[in-house]
Order: structure tokens, then sequence, then C-alpha cells
């Protein structure tokens, strides 16, 4: 999955409205683990679907919060 193809404002978490820029800037922050990072943001705790593309297994969501930390850990954030 390429990033940086999606904006900041990409909207990752529909539940909660939490975007791309808000979850790169709390990973930043130091919530870069899957349980922080939805502790502090609250993406993927209510239907889990952005969670990852194995619990989202029809494709409903474009970009998922393990991508977003593995994109992080990679580019040093």
């Amino acid at each position: 999955m390429i990033i940086e193809k999606f904006g900041l404002d990409h909207n990752v978490c529909e539940c909660f409205d939490v975007t791309l820029g808000e979850l790169l800037e709390a990973i930043k922050a130091g919530h870069n683990t899957m349980e922080t990072l939805m502790d502090e943001t609250d993406a993927g705790t209510a239907c889990e679907l952005c969670q990852s593309c194995s619990i989202d297994e029809d494709g409903d969501r474009e970009l998922h919060l393990d991508e977003i930390l593995a994109y992080a850990k990679e580019k040093g954030l």
C-alpha cells in the first residue's frame, strides 16, 4: 500500500471520522502501537474494519491502521 497516494485529510476511520493526518500526528507523538494508537484516537474501536486487511475481508476500507503503522515505522516517524 502506498500511503503517499492518500491526502492527510483522507478519512481512515469512518466510525469516528479519524483522518490519516490525525493518525500520523498521534504516531509522531509516541502512539506507535496498534493498542496505543487506538486508545489515543478511537480509530478501529467500533466496527474494527480499519484495523487491518485481515479484518476488512471485503475491502470496505482503502487504508488500514496496520498499514499506517508499518509505513510510519519504515519512515522513522
